[in-house]
């Protein structure tokens, strides 16, 4: 299981990235007045990690933020309106084609913009933007895991280039380490205790709405079991009653109040039939807790959506192979590709 592998390098990835790209932004002209409007632009995955970073992008700079996926962005491109606009386009493989001309469009437009890219040489580093190349090196498996995390932690240091504010992750090696490891233990631990459920529900706001929508979309795409990913507000507003006593419903709490929260939602819905667990990352505890031991970093609370994914994407891998899937495949190898998203493969 290559994607194994992949998990685990994370700690390493993501403790690097801050240093390793802190030249490159530092010389980016995109970067070199603060924004009054941030337009940040993604799909799938891109789309996730840009939405974990949003509330940073605005209370670090001030701007009004907007969140569009690339395709919207072409229909109703944004109108110069005399704010000094950002435009960030997020694509691990850059050639994902919407993407690709948006950055171009913005360009276009006078807008200042940056990329960021698993890949230096893809269609979309070519678009004349300011390019951030992650450095996460090889990652060749459908699924991706440790191209999501860098990418949210890529967003979270531009914004935190734009509201110089440190961001500081070499100390986080074995921390990470501990939390990949502990992850996994509580993947296998939801597996024996709940077995394959037949829907899971994920939830979380501020910057783990983004870390909801992902960990629901890994499980999807690697084991195939239907997921939906929500807003907590959202969620405790009807979605609960799509859930039935083999299902599961996923909370992630950042800090003691939306812990609160997704206790609560607990004790009004298990006692019905469904299943609750918590991701909390709050320090304050909750019998619902998934047994994960998360970086005891409070100040870099804000940049948690980071990691937060990794013990859901080991979930995945489980329920995977328990149905007979392979982990290192989406449930439907090749169908991103008959969908025309990205160029047509050259024939050999």
């Amino acid at each position: 299981m290559q994607i194994g592998a992949y998990i685990r390098e994370q700690p390493r990835v993501l403790a690097e990235l801050p240093a390793k790209t802190a030249a490159a932004l530092a010389g980016f002209a995109s970067l070199a007045r603060t924004p009054e409007r941030i337009i940040l632009v993604g799909t799938g995955s891109s789309m996730n990690a840009l939405l974990c970073v949003a509330d940073a992008f605005e209370e670090l700079t001030g701007a009004t933020v907007i969140a569009k996926e690339p395709e919207a962005f072409l229909r109703l491109p944004p109108k110069p309106n005399g704010q000094h606009t950002l435009v960030v386009v997020a694509s691990q493989s850059g050639t994902s084609l919407t993407p690709v001309e948006a950055a171009r469009r913005a360009l276009a437009s006078g807008f200042a913009t940056i990329v960021v890219t698993g890949d230096g040489a893809s269609a979309l580093a070519k678009t004349g933007a300011d390019v951030l190349v992650m450095p996460i090196g090889t990652e060749t498996v459908g699924p991706k895991t440790k191209g999501y995390t860098a990418t949210v932690l890529s967003l979270f240091a531009i914004a935190a280039r734009l509201g110089s504010r440190k961001l500081d992750l070499a100390a986080l090696v074995k921390p990470l380490e501990a939390t990949v490891e502990t992850g996994l233990a509580a993947a296998k631990d939801l597996l024996a205790r709940y077995g394959v459920p037949d829907y899971i529900l994920t939830a979380g706001q501020s910057q783990h709405l983004g870390t909801a929508l992902e960990s629901g979309l890994k499980i999807a795409e690697i084991s195939g079991v239907p997921t939906a990913g929500f807003d907590t507000e959202e969620a405790l507003h009807g979605h609960s009653y799509g859930t039935t006593k083999q299902s599961l419903v996923v909370m992630i709490a950042q800090n003691e109040a939306e812990a609160r929260v997704a206790a609560n939602l607990g004790e009004a819905l298990t006692p019905l039939g469904p299943r609750l667990v918590i991701a909390n990352l709050s320090g304050h505890a909750t019998r619902f807790d998934l047994k994960v031991d998360w970086p005891k970093a409070p100040e870099l609370d804000w940049v948690a959506s980071s990691w937060a994914p990794i013990p859901f994407q080991w979930y995945a891998c489980e329920l995977a192979v328990a149905r007979g899937v392979d982990p290192d495949k989406m449930i439907y190898p090749g169908l991103g590709d008959k969908l025309n998203v990205r160029p047509p493969k050259p024939k050999a």
